[in-house]
């Protein structure tokens, strides 16, 4: 996997990532900050999950893109998440396979509501190592979801760690947060049915 985003045109996947920013996502803030915590997880995480830079990318992607399909749900955001998906997959990308295509769609697809399931036919048609990229990916920008929960950009940084049987999450504000954590509880369902461990969320100030 990680000589794999020598073969994608990063240049320009990233001019067709902001054509479908500027054409469709009104917060540009929150997905890019959801990103950015969503990155930054990966990061401190790569002796657990073992992924490379390709998927990294398509988290990258996935977690910026993971709203714009808020435009076409408006106004209550009813099914918001597939319409992403549908969007980033049927984007004409130039310099990108189909594989981290499919990838990034369902990262956008699965950072709310239903966690990825064989039933489900963009899914379960991936081969298992590529099921596996997509759970992992998921359950990371769910939780940079959740930590920019009210979309105003209270949690400067995030982090994680693994001490024995923890793996522990750590938002890093100046703010009361526990709106965003509360929601780190709920939305790291995926992170915890990949980790056989506990799970935990706390916050340190900065």
């Amino acid at each position: 996997m990680a000589d794999a985003i020598a073969a994608t045109d990063v240049e320009s996947v990233w001019r067709g990532v902001e054509a479908l920013l500027a054409e469709h996502e009104t917060e540009p803030h929150h997905v890019r900050h959801v990103c950015r915590l969503s990155l930054e997880i990966f990061d401190a995480l790569s002796g657990v999950h073992g992924l490379g830079t390709s998927d990294r990318f398509c988290l990258e992607v996935g977690a910026t893109l993971h709203d714009i399909g808020w435009a076409l749900t408006h106004p209550d955001g009813k099914g918001h998440h597939k319409e992403s998906a549908r969007l980033i997959r049927e984007h004409v990308w130039i310099g990108w396979n189909a594989c981290d295509i499919a990838t990034a769609s369902l990262v956008a697809r699965y950072h709310r509501k239903a966690m990825p399931d064989l039933g489900h036919d963009e899914f379960g048609l991936l081969p298992e190592p590529d099921q596996a990229r997509v759970r992992w990916l998921a359950a990371f920008v769910r939780v940079g979801d959740a930590l920019d929960r009210r979309h105003i950009q209270r949690v400067s940084r995030a982090t994680a760690s693994v001490s024995g049987t923890v793996l522990r999450v750590t938002a890093v504000s100046g703010w009361v947060i526990d709106t965003e954590l509360d929601a780190a509880q709920r939305k790291g369902d995926l992170l915890r049915g990949l980790w056989k461990g506990e799970v935990v969320f706390d916050t340190v100030t900065g």
